[in-house]
């Protein structure tokens, strides 16, 4: 595991650095696929490993496809809330700030299906492919303990993104992904909430100009919490 992961995070910011320098949507696409996915999927070949269980992609019962959505819809908006409370305190560099808002204009909707394909589902698939799909299922059966399983895989994916500025955000992303993934036994909902968290997100940025700037109330902060707390539910009952 320490293999794999070692090589997809050097190839990743090495050479796929150089990729998103070079064209940074068409980079970010291609270091995904080849830096964050393939050193998984080689993975299966090299070490024989059985594909059922590293990469499960059967399709999810109701409840988790459920827990997926509403999971995902309510903690955006909490971790959108924290975030924007983290700037008071630990505020981005501007410099990163204005970066990442200009990657997310566009020019048409075309050009913003292309940004939402390269920035937001082509990563949330292949990035669970090797954190919810390769390194879980691996350490689930390294510690025979799918909560620890979970945990470590959720610090190493906050880690791996390299952003002190949102660790908190993906730890606790990471581990709302790791239980949907672990609970229904696929990638599937994991996956899908993973590219659907990066879509809201990328939208908010790209109409309010800064997550942090998006507007909060007690009223939405409820609502979110309640949508994240009945996805909690219908994980565990999918569980029993």
């Amino acid at each position: 595991m320490a293999l794999i992961l070692g090589l997809a995070f050097f190839l990743n910011l090495a050479i796929g650095t150089l990729l998103e320098i070079a064209n940074l949507r068409l980079g970010l696409v291609a270091a995904q696929m080849l830096f964050i996915a393939g050193p998984a999927l080689a993975a299966i070949r090299w070490f024989y490993l059985d594909p059922r269980v590293v990469l499960p992609l059967g399709p999810p019962a109701g409840r988790g496809a459920a827990a997926a959505i509403l999971g995902t819809l309510g903690l955006n908006h909490l971790l959108n809330i924290i975030g924007s409370w983290q700037e008071r305190i630990f505020p981005t560099p501007e410099a990163i700030r204005v970066f990442f808002s200009s990657q997310f204009t566009y020019r048409n909707p075309f050009d913003f299906a292309c940004i939402l394909l390269a920035f937001a589902v082509v990563p949330a698939v292949c990035e669970e492919i090797l954190f919810r799909g390769f390194l879980q299922s691996g350490l689930v059966r390294r510690f025979e303990s799918p909560r620890l399983g979970v945990a470590l895989t959720a610090l190493v994916f906050a880690g791996f993104h390299l952003d002190p500025w949102r660790f908190t955000g993906v730890l606790v992303l990471g581990l709302f992904l790791g239980a949907l993934a672990q609970s229904t036994g696929t990638l599937l909902p994991s996956m899908m909430a993973h590219a659907l968290n990066n879509i809201l997100s990328i939208t908010l940025a790209s109409t309010s100009g800064a997550l942090e700037d998006a507007p909060a109330s007690l009223a939405g902060a409820v609502t979110a919490l309640l949508l994240t707390v009945s996805a909690l539910v219908l994980l565990r009952r999918r569980r029993a």
